[in-house]
């Protein structure tokens, strides 16, 4: 999925800022250690995530790679996950770096799977999202793992499409000459969402000709009453939840009502997988 060349650039990156001169705990370890082999151990169950990548960090530094599971696999506690093979200095100076990468994309994963298994038992086809509250250059890699979760990746950047947020709308008489003015001047391949703080506001972007309605911070109750009024005026358009909704509260919402739900808290306030990396 990730171009090698732009992959490479962020290794490149990662380890510099490991390793910005040298490893002074490896320099004292012997010569002969060539053919060390070392256990990637799944210490939890959950979803695993960011093989590709980790492979990509190890071979970078000259030691081969084997998975022995796939991202989106399911695993259990205990479970090898892949095993590395190369001289025993290259394989500890790439530990961490790997590590946390596959631990911070395998914990969205597994949040993301959570999230979305519970949303669809009360509607198969509603869509878990991401936000773009996630670190900065590490984005494509958070939104990878929400894919591999079973998650949609929302907006990808800024380009992606026009999102009116409350900030926006201030600089606009009305909701409606906001839509009016994003239509006349944004390429037809772009949708169009608001971002509603209320009733009034949802109804009038419904009718204004928005593609997506997102109802922020709205109550369990509150969007409930909305989405039946949104839905009376329009059926096909696409109605968004968002603001604190978390695996705790998800069931308290209006699933079967709502075509998505994103939630920043997959991406902000991940809980890093458990893995560790064992020489044989």
């Amino acid at each position: 999925m990730f171009l090698p060349l732009l992959l490479d650039e962020d290794i490149v990156r990662w380890l510099k800022e490991d390793i910005p001169y040298w490893d002074v705990t490896t320099s004292l370890l012997p010569e002969n250690t060539k053919d060390t082999t070392a256990l990637i151990i799944a210490k939890q169950e959950g979803v695993i995530a960011g093989l590709p990548i980790a492979q990509r960090i190890f071979e970078f530094v000259g030691a081969s790679f084997e998975p022995k599971v796939k991202d989106g696999d399911q695993v259990t506690k205990r479970t090898v996950i892949a095993t590395v093979t190369g001289n025993a200095k290259v394989l500890l100076q790439a530990e961490r770096t790997a590590l946390d990468v596959l631990g911070r994309l395998s914990g969205i994963a597994t949040t993301t799977a959570k999230m979305v298994k519970l949303a669809q038992k009360h509607n198969p086809n509603i869509r878990i999202c991401a936000t773009r509250k996630v670190i900065p250059g590490f984005g494509k890699y958070d939104k990878y793992a929400v894919i591999v979760g079973g998650g949609d990746t929302h907006r990808f950047n800024l380009s992606d499409m026009v999102l009116l947020k409350e900030n926006h709308l201030r600089f606009f008489r009305n909701i409606t000459e906001a839509i009016k003015v994003a239509k006349e001047k944004t390429s037809f391949s772009k949708k169009i969402e608001v971002e509603i703080q209320n009733e009034e506001q949802a109804i009038e972007a419904t009718k204004s000709g928005a593609d997506i309605v997102m109802l922020d911070n709205f109550s369990p109750v509150q969007a409930k009453i909305v989405t039946k009024k949104i839905r009376q005026i329009n059926k096909k358009i696409l109605i968004e939840l968002s603001g604190g909704i978390t695996i705790e509260n998800i069931e308290t919402y209006p699933l079967s009502d709502v075509d998505l739900i994103s939630s920043g808290s997959l991406t902000h306030s991940v809980k890093n997988f458990d893995l560790t990396m064992l020489v044989e």
